[in-house]
């Protein structure tokens, strides 16, 4: 192991090709606060796919996103709605009417596209044509989704862009009626509704930036963030620089953010960047290999072993659960049959004690949302353990006993550690239990999320990241109201095209439901009974890990892991 981890390790040295960070300021700030430095953090899913708000689909590019884009409102580290380019807001009696009012000391990062290179101060027209690009099929948005059917003259816009008629020319339920106040306007009760505004949809781009970089807005972002955009070297690294001109101050009256700039970099494989951060060349370490997870912490006591001590760990229950989706809309997946077998195929806790090495938080033997999920009873959700029986009986039931007839299977997986190992256990078992024959197939992360989406995908593994903290976003993913008439045009969230009127009209209930108690109950009708249907193939639920240098300050984790970098500092070494 330890001589593995040292070659490892030298490897690490010798691939290490980004620009080395060199710190701009050392400076000691009011508050005991060191201003300055470079932090360099690695992400294991590749390169996000665009940094466009309305294009963004994945954790990758949000987290990215975090650090150049303002959003409406955020969250804290324990998931409290807190203000961001809204000073405070309002919703009216009957919950159709959100007005926000907003900062008025905002500006946009200096850009070329602006006149002079200058960034001008955001106004409220900047988030209605923002939310409104949401709504956009020209623009390539992934957003709709949010406003479909819900914001007043949201689908009447995106027809007729769609159909390029010039009928409608903006959505009515997005106004600006003075340039600090911003309102929008749902045809009916949406209760989930203000958590959208901490996506990334909730972010606001200038205009001047959309139509001066045209096609290639996506990877020259311009936003009102604490970092500016500098270089993407696809592959290697995104790199950012402090935004001198940022509104936000701490406590002591110290401008935000305190480091100079922030190196990104996507090494896929965990190890390496583990061997990367042991090595001094990163500020910290999500996840930790399942390999050396044993010999690093103590999983009982949740602590360093004494060899790692000098490190600082951060251990906490994830809003995250791994599954593998089954395209619903196609055979063989379209017989909940052949789903429900697939998944009593399946040793969970096998899978979490002896492929992870007992790092997640817990198998999932319940629902999709997970059990940290503030106020929702995810216990009451009868799920799926392993039962070879039961497997190979609904098999039977399908028309294929013992396998006998079953088309041979792709399982599509990105290069995620822990999914690549759970994707073996998964085919070894899917063999054993009901002699099926599951291929491997890897795909770059942004490119399995595409084809996931425009339904070219029948099996295939990932994991869904809560926005923010209500069941809805996850039951979202099966909300068939989502899914398209044309089977040709992408399906976002719900890629697996899981179409259950019962669930959509308990679900629609449900966010429909102010009172929060009687909406978790219905959220838990609605999740039961997709769960008996089985559209995805449940995996585990994440506990994340994190390794922090001794000298990093300002960075909780919370259950999300939301990547925000700008109260972070660094201590003198």
């Amino acid at each position: 192991m330890f001589l593995f981890l040292s070659i490892v390790l030298l490897l690490a040295g010798v691939a290490c090709s980004e620009r080395e960070a060199v710190p701009t300021r050392d400076e000691l700030l009011p508050g005991g606060i060191r201003a300055g430095g470079s932090y360099r953090i690695n992400m294991l899913r590749g390169n996000p796919a665009a940094l466009d708000p309305v294009r963004i689909n994945s954790k990758l590019a949000d987290d990215v996103a975090l650090q150049i884009y303002d959003r409406l409102i955020s969250l804290d580290s324990n998931l409290n709605i807190v203000p961001e380019l809204a000073r405070s807001w309002s919703i009216s009696d009957d919950g159709l009417v959100y007005t926000f009012h907003l900062r008025r000391d905002v500006t946009f990062h200096d850009n070329p596209c602006f006149p002079g290179g200058k960034g001008r101060r955001m106004i409220a027209d900047d988030l209605r044509y923002s939310f409104e690009r949401c709504c956009d099929p020209l623009q390539r948005s992934v957003q709709y989704w949010a406003f479909n059917g819900k914001v007043r003259g949201a689908n009447a816009y995106y027809d007729s862009r769609l159909a390029g008629d010039g009928l409608v020319t903006s959505v009515a339920g997005l106004r600006a009626p003075d340039d600090s106040t911003f309102v929008i306007e749902l045809r009916e009760a949406y209760a989930p509704f203000l958590y959208y505004m901490i996506n990334s949809l909730g972010c606001v781009v200038p205009r001047e930036a959309v139509e001066h970089y045209g096609e290639d807005f996506f990877q020259h972002p311009v936003g009102t963030g604490p970092f500016v955009f500098r270089e993407w070297q696809p592959d290697q690294f995104i790199r950012l620089e402090r935004n001198s001109q940022y509104w936000q101050h701490d406590a002591h009256g110290n401008q935000l953010p305190y480091l100079d700039e922030i190196i990104i970099s996507f090494r896929a494989d965990d190890k390496v960047q583990f061997a990367e951060f042991t090595a001094g060349r990163l500020e910290e370490s999500f996840s930790i290999p399942s390999e050396f997870f044993e010999v690093v912490v103590d999983g009982e006591r949740r602590s360093l072993t004494p060899e790692y001590q000098k490190y600082r760990l951060q251990a906490r229950p994830a809003l995250l659960s791994w599954f593998c989706d089954f395209l619903c809309s196609e055979a063989p997946f379209d017989n909940a049959d052949v789903r429900r077998a697939f998944s009593y195929a399946v040793d969970r806790e096998k899978i979490v004690q002896f492929v992870l090495r007992g790092a997640p938080y817990a198998p999932a033997w319940n629902g999709i949302t997970p059990p940290v999920m503030p106020g929702y009873a995810i216990d009451s959700i009868e799920g799926y353990r392993f039962n070879p029986t039961l497997a190979r009986e609904h098999l039977r039931r399908a028309g294929y006993p013992d396998g006998v007839g079953f088309p041979p299977v792709t399982l599509t997986i990105y290069e995620e550690p822990h999914l690549v190992q759970v994707a073996e256990a998964l085919q070894e078992m899917l063999q054993q239990t009901l002699n099926i024959e599951i291929r491997l197939r890897k795909l770059q992360f942004a490119r399995l999320l595409h084809e996931a989406e425009l339904g070219k995908l029948k099996f295939w593994g990932t994991r869904w990241y809560g926005d923010y903290p209500d069941a809805e976003n996850y039951l979202n993913l099966f909300n068939g109201s989502l899914v398209p008439d044309d089977a040709t045009q992408p399906s976002y969230p719900n890629s697996a095209r899981y179409n259950n009127p019962e669930f959509n009209r308990i679900f629609t209930e449900a966010v429909g439901t102010v009172d929060p108690q009687r909406r978790n109950e219905l959220y838990r009708a609605a999740e039961q009974l997709a769960m008996r249907d089985a559209p995805v193939l449940m995996l585990f639920y994440e506990m994340h890990y994190r390794l922090l240098q001794p000298y990093v300050r300002g960075n909780p984790l919370d259950p999300m892991n939301r990547i925000i970098l700008r109260p972070v500092w660094l201590a003198a070494q």
